[in-house]
Formats: C-alpha cells, structure tokens, sequence
C-alpha cells in the first residue's frame, strides 16, 4: 500500500497559493519542558550526523536544548551514569549548565541524525567540552 506519511501529511499545503514548510525534524516531546529564553538569546538550528560508533564528546550547554532523532538511534550517557536511548522520532530536552554534562553515541550500524533547536546567552558557543564525570564507567 502506498500511503503517504504522518510527516508527509502535516507539511501539504492547505491551497496551491500557500507556500509548503521544508520539514527538517517531527518528534514526540516525551518529557516537560521548562523554556524561559531571555530576550536577545541566540537561536539557532542544527543538523547533526554521527556515523555508526562515533560519538559527541562530553559536553555542556549554557543554554535550552531540545532536540529530534531524525534517523537512527541516540544513545546519551548523562551526570549521573545513566544511559538514555531515544530512536527515530523521539525528542530530547538538554540540561543546562556543567552540573548536566552528557555525551553522545551512535551504537548502531546506520548514521544517526539529530536536528537540534538551541536557545543560547548571545556569544555562547553551542557545547562546551567537559570532562565526564566521576561516576561514570568508562568503557
């Protein structure tokens, strides 16, 4: 059966004169989420691809991060050491600051994407290296 997708659907144009959305990420927000951007914040859109066993380092942010898997799986090892899996379609909410240090991998045998929504203090860079915390057991 060829049917057209959830994603496919929400981005048709409602008539031939309204423009059509390019859809880059559509997840399922499975967690609250607190926003209190400040005026000025920096805003800014990422589209991250992590080939299969490569990872993103220990990291912070200084501000919000929400974030979808677009394809593959995500694995996040957090602060306190444990493990957070989330595929395809499921949205991830950042910690803030370097008390939510955390890192990334992609365990599987295809890419993994991510499309990240960042709101930032002005000149702040979008991760800051960190080390990993001394709980965490190191593999």
């Amino acid at each position: 059966m060829n049917r057209s997708s959830p994603v496919e659907a929400r981005t048709t144009a409602v008539s031939p004169t309204e423009p059509a959305p390019t859809l880059l990420a559509d997840g399922l927000l499975t967690e609250r989420l607190a926003l209190a951007a400040p005026e000025n914040s920096r805003v800014v859109v990422a589209d991250y691809e992590i080939p299969p066993g490569h990872s993103l380092p220990w990291h912070y942010h200084e501000g919000r991060v929400v974030a979808v898997v677009t394809a593959g799986v995500l694995t996040r090892t957090l602060a306190d050491g444990s493990e957070c899996v989330t595929p395809t379609g499921g949205c991830i909410v950042e910690p803030v600051g370097p008390q939510g240090v955390h890192m990334a991998e992609n365990r599987e045998l295809e890419p993994l994407r991510i499309c990240a929504l960042f709101f930032l203090p002005r000149d702040s860079p979008l991760s800051t290296r960190a080390d990993p915390p001394d709980r965490v057991v190191h593999r």
